[in-house]
């Protein structure tokens, strides 16, 4: 744990200007681990994380000691307890994946074009489902994506209903229908990935059944999927 009152203390950014916590200088160092292809230097590592470099080791070596980083024989590397923390998240989705399992596969069946179910995580919207509306080709779109905004998707997830008309996510237009909770929440948003703007008011439709329907799956009693 950080426990050394130094630790407490701002990180200034070298040359840019005001300074950050050390929670998320060390969370920037994670970052730039788990987005290399190969272990960072710590040259590199410090670069990447916008740190002095002996700020960026100081962490690197409590992170290290955590297990959310670890050494390597080139540099560092994320560990297992960064591995063991996303897990966790996946998991947390199992419940909205199990629900718009069966719909999701129907719409990219009826529709042809790849269904991504997405949820809120933080600020971000994250992709925790896709299904592929061609079997001999894989989605356009992998879970664990973060989409950018501005999107139907964070539309429908901050609490409306949306489609694109034009080329947002992978070169894609999308049409989006929210996926509600038994309490009304919106929890999580289900879209089509299509080629063709002009389909979007075809396959709109579509939409937002295959997400009314995912939602009565949520209010289904827990059982065997």
């Amino acid at each position: 744990m950080f426990t050394d009152g130094s630790d407490l203390r701002l990180v200034e950014e070298a040359g840019r200007g005001p300074g950050r916590s050390v929670l998320a200088g060390a969370f920037a160092l994670l970052e730039a681990l788990a987005d290399a292809k190969a272990e960072l230097g710590l040259t590199e590592a410090a670069r990447r994380a916008g740190l002095p470099k002996s700020t960026a080791h100081r962490l690197l070596e409590q992170l290290c000691g955590m297990g959310a980083a670890e050494h390597r024989i080139r540099g560092y590397g994320v560990g297992p307890m960064f591995g063991r923390l996303c897990d966790g998240r996946d998991r947390g989705h199992e419940w909205i994946r199990a629900a718009a399992g069966r719909p999701a596969v129907r719409l990219a069946k009826l529709s042809r074009t790849d269904v991504v179910v997405c949820v809120l995580s933080a600020s971000e919207v994250l992709v925790v489902a896709t299904f592929a509306g061609h079997s001999a080709r894989l989605p356009v779109v992998r879970p664990g994506t973060v989409l950018p905004p501005p999107t139907p998707f964070a539309t429908v997830l901050l609490g409306g209903c949306g489609t694109g008309a034009a080329p947002e996510v992978a070169g894609r237009s999308c049409a989006a229908a929210p996926i509600h909770a038994p309490d009304g929440r919106v929890v999580a948003a289900m879209g089509v990935l299509s080629p063709s703007p002009e389909e979007l008011p075809r396959l709109q439709p579509l939409v937002t059944t295959a997400a009314a329907e995912a939602g009565r799956e949520l209010a289904e009693p827990l059982r065997l999927r």
